[in-house]
């Protein structure tokens, strides 16, 4: 008699929808795992971008509420300007640069000593790095500070890199007409709205206080980051950006002219000659004091 044998094995067909069951299953799940990853990703490097932007601002903005300037004089003899501002780039990349004084003491330390006046600078240098890299394309934002005020308040100084990853770095300058002013002398706050407006008759891309006279009335400062993930496998192809902007009003100086110092550099004042005693009590160092007794 012959036994008949039970196959204990899959066919081929079994294992085949066993596979594609698994398929539909982890399929599903691995897209979410890695939407989830992605996602973590995106968040936490934005979430660094939105601490570190604020931050910028917020010293740009401190920096030039409390900008400084005098009139000429023939004594200081200062050849700069005390504040230059120029456009550089197009509106998507720009690469402005900024040049000041501020009276916000300096970070930069002499003997232990601040200096009450400092110079102030902010510009964009693009990245040096190799092809490819995820800083490729895009600038760096440093500070420049000088310690005190020397001959040239736009040149010289340290500079400190505070990102390196800015698209743009864009500063509108804004002049006070005199239709803001009512007649009785005061300012119209409606007609001060609209002077800061964007695309506003009185913005300008540059501004020379040397040239104009005197300082802007209002400058808008708008810095654009790159927040998209380092690592982010298609980085290059979605990008995240985070824009921020602030509206900073300047102090009220008047006209940079002759007429308006606010210091005076003078040479030391030599020392009086000494005057004769009118009883005629000679108070020199050589106590002549003759007493004639012959006689």
């Amino acid at each position: 008699m012959k036994r008949k044998h039970s196959s204990a094995g899959f066919t081929l067909i079994e294992i085949v929808i066993a596979i594609l069951i698994t398929a539909l299953i982890v399929t599903p799940l691995g897209v979410i795992v890695k939407s989830t990853v992605d996602a973590k990703i995106a968040v936490e490097s934005e979430a660094r971008a939105r601490r570190l932007g604020p931050n910028i601002i917020a010293t740009v903005a401190n920096d030039l509420r409390n900008t400084w300037a005098t009139g000429p004089d023939d004594v200081a003899e200062i050849d700069g300007s005390w504040f230059r501002g120029d456009h550089n780039g197009d509106d998507d990349s720009a690469q402005d640069e900024i040049w000041f004084v501020t009276s916000i003491n300096s970070y930069m330390r002499y003997e232990g000593i601040s200096s009450d006046l400092t110079e102030v600078g902010y510009y964009l240098k693009e990245n040096d790095v190799e092809s490819g890299s995820a800083l490729e394309g895009l600038y760096s934002l440093y500070r420049r500070e000088d310690f005190s005020v020397d001959k040239r308040p736009d040149e010289g100084g340290l500079g400190i890199k505070m990102h390196d990853r800015v698209v743009s770095f864009r500063i509108w300058y804004y002049d006070l007409p005199r239709d803001a002013v009512t007649d009785e002398g005061k300012l119209d706050p409606t007609a001060l709205e609209e002077i800061v407006d964007r695309g506003s008759a009185d913005e300008k891309d540059s501004w020379d206080a040397d040239e104009e006279g005197r300082l802007p009335y209002a400058v808008r400062v708008e810095l654009i980051l790159d927040a998209t993930p380092i690592d982010a496998y298609n980085r290059r192809q979605k990008k995240r950006y985070a824009v921020y902007e602030t509206v900073v009003r300047l102090p009220d100086f008047p006209a940079l002219d002759d007429n308006f110092k606010l210091f005076s550099a003078q040479a030391p004042a030599a020392p009086a000659p000494a005057q004769p005693d009118p009883n005629g009590n000679g108070n020199g160092n050589g106590n002549g004091n003759g007493n004639g007794n012959g006689g």
